[in-house]
This record gives C-alpha cells, sequence and structure tokens, in this order.
C-alpha cells in the first residue's frame, strides 16, 4: 500500500524529471564536444603553426573561446531548466539585461582592449621578440596579453600599451629590414669619386664576417639624396635580416666614413660661426 502510494506520489513528477536529465545529458555532451573541438584544433594548429610563441598564443585563444562557449550553454541549460520546473524567467532575464548594460558601459575600454588582443593574436601582426613602434614609443615586444602589450625601450623603460590603442603599429622586425645610413659631404666634394669611394666601401662590408650573414641583398650606394645649406647627403642601403638592421647600419657607417676620410672627403658637420664685437665702445 504506501509503494503504491510512493508510486502515484512520483509519477507527475516523471516526465518533468526525464526532461531535467535530458537537459544535464544534453549539457554533458556539449561539454564533450566541446572539449574534442579544441583538442582537434589545437592538434591542427600544432602542425601547422611552426613557430612556438605564435603556437601558444593562439592555443591560448582556442581555450579562452571554449570557456566562452561552455559559459553560454550553461546559461542556456540553466534557463532551458527553469523553464521546465515553470519558473518565469523574463524578470531574471530582464535583470541580468540591465546588469550586464551597466557592466558593458562601465567596462567599455577593457572590452575594448581584449577585442583589440584578440584581433592581435589573429592576426598574427607581431609577436614576442619584435621590435615595434606604436605612437611615439618604439621598443621590443617582451609580453602580450589580451589586455595589453609590454614594451622594452632603448633606455630599459618598459611601456605597457592597450590593445584597444594599437591602432597603428610598425613593426620593424617583420620578414625583412633594410639598414639606411645617411651621411654628410661638403659641395665642393668631387662627386664620381664620392660615389667610387662608397661603392668601394660598401663591397668591403659585403665581405665583413660580422655582417655578412645578415645581409639578404648586396648594400648599395645611392650618391646624393638631399642637400641643405651646409652639406649635401649621400645615402647607404642594405636589406637585412629582421632585426638585424642595426648592426649592419653600424658597419656600412664605419666602412663609408673610413673610406671617405682615406679618400681625403671631407665628411661635413654643422658648423656656427661667431663674430666677437671687440670695438670699444
Amino acid at each position: 500500500m504506501d509503494r503504491q502510494l510512493m508510486l502515484s506520489a512520483i509519477t507527475p513528477f516523471v516526465p518533468l524529471i526525464l526532461r531535467l536529465a535530458l537537459i544535464v545529458a544534453l549539457t554533458l555532451c556539449a561539454r564533450w564536444g566541446l572539449r574534442l573541438a579544441a583538442r582537434l584544433m589545437e592538434r591542427r594548429l600544432g602542425k601547422t603553426v611552426p613557430n612556438p610563441e605564435r603556437l601558444a598564443r593562439l592555443q591560448t585563444l582556442v581555450q579562452v573561446g571554449r570557456g566562452a562557449m561552455w559559459a553560454l550553454i550553461l546559461l542556456m541549460a540553466g534557463l532551458m531548466a527553469l523553464h521546465t520546473l515553470g519558473v518565469d524567467a523574463t524578470p531574471l532575464l530582464a535583470g541580468a539585461g540591465v546588469a550586464g548594460l551597466a557592466l558593458s558601459l562601465g567596462a567599455q575600454t577593457l572590452i575594448k582592449d581584449f577585442i583589440g588582443g584578440i584581433l592581435i593574436l589573429v592576426e598574427n601582426q607581431f609577436s614576442v621578440g619584435d621590435v615595434i613602434k606604436v605612437g611615439e614609443v618604439t621598443g621590443g615586444v617582451e609580453r602580450i596579453t589580451l589586455r595589453a602589450t609590454y614594451l622594452r625601450d632603448i633606455e630599459g623603460r618598459l611601456h605597457i600599451v592597450p590593445n584597444g590603442d594599437i591602432r597603428l603599429v610598425s613593426n620593424l622586425t617583420a620578414e625583412w629590414a633594410r639598414a639606411v645610413v645617411d651621411l654628410n659631404v661638403g659641395y665642393e666634394a668631387d662627386v664620381s669619386k664620392v660615389l667610387q669611394t662608397l661603392e668601394a666601401a660598401v663591397a668591403r662590408a659585403q665581405e665583413d664576417e660580422a655582417i655578412k650573414a645578415d645581409l639578404l641583398e648586396a648594400p648599395q650606394a645611392l650618391g646624393w639624396i638631399s642637400f641643405n645649406d651646409w652639406a649635401v647627403q649621400v645615402r647607404l642601403m642594405a636589406k637585412t635580416k629582421p632585426g638585424k638592421q642595426w648592426g649592419v647600419m653600424m658597419a656600412l657607417r664605419q666602412y663609408a666614413v673610413e673610406a671617405l676620410q682615406a679618400a681625403g672627403i671631407r665628411v661635413a658637420l654643422p658648423a656656427q660661426k661667431v663674430i666677437h664685437d671687440s670695438a670699444p665702445a
């Protein structure tokens, strides 16, 4: 008798329990599917992305996406469970909408930074170790997070640049670089002699073992490129490996100055003429 009473009391709730069990089962299946998809994506990235730093960032992005999808699935499952139990979720959704709007208005900058960080990671705009210029700041990238990029300038100062503020970025070490050296010579210098001297200097620099491996093309002497009221400018250029342009610039400048001095060609420097008035008052 007691058993029949118990069964009769439970029977009306069986459909409800089955629907809740189905929601739980679907949620668990969705979680398993997310894990499988993330694992397959990480495995594919491991085969197609050779750069370990970029691979680590993309894997982190996959995990962030998986976490966001899991949160969305939990929210949907919770709303379905409330509907099954006969709870009106409209007031909850309205309250959550108002709270979400207030939160989004207060966190606009943070959301902007996170979106910028995701775009930097996906588009591979720069990597740790690159030298970039953002606005007036130039430095080596030490760290990239979803919120900010950490730059160390030549003086050792660490600049923390929010990703949302990175609108125009110049990557100085992407794929290849160019060493550019400008020198000033006097107006009285022989043009053909200057060019011959510089061509001999870049030929010597090209054979320098210290920079030979860093050159992608033979250095060039371009001759006159500009002038001012006290000198004429000549330019040397060389295409180099990424991040190697500064060492090549130093070598080119050294060889060029030594060659010009040996040829008796004056390297012009700005000068000021000061006239002292020694006449008695």
